[in-house]
């Protein structure tokens, strides 16, 4: 294992940083993967006064922990919120996958 690796299984290991998700690809069986969790906020202009706040939620998950490629149309599950991934994009290392997550309408 590399350094960069040891570093990402040891910040997806720690609880004050990730936190336990499932993750399926529909129709198949949720299993269980730790996330880290971000939601970064980015200025939109033109959206009433100087400036709105756009939020995202995105997702780091680590590579080993998914038996496939993420795509777009796979699940997530943090808590009882179910959210539904829209991109995934691979870390230049391959150690991880960021996925940029929406809510799923009831």
């Amino acid at each position: 294992m590399t350094a960069f690796a040891v570093a990402r299984a040891t910040l997806h290991a720690d609880p004050n940083m990730a936190e336990p998700a499932s993750y399926r690809r529909p129709p198949w069986p949720w299993a269980s993967a730790r996330i880290i969790r971000t939601a970064p906020n980015e200025i939109m202009g033109g959206l009433g006064g100087p400036g709105a706040r756009a939020g995202y939620l995105y997702a780091d998950v680590l590579t080993a922990a998914l038996a496939y490629t993420p795509q777009r149309g796979d699940e997530v599950k943090l808590g009882a919120t179910v959210y539904t991934v829209e991109d995934a994009e691979r870390d230049t290392l391959g150690l991880s996958w960021r996925l940029t997550l929406s809510a799923l309408m009831p």
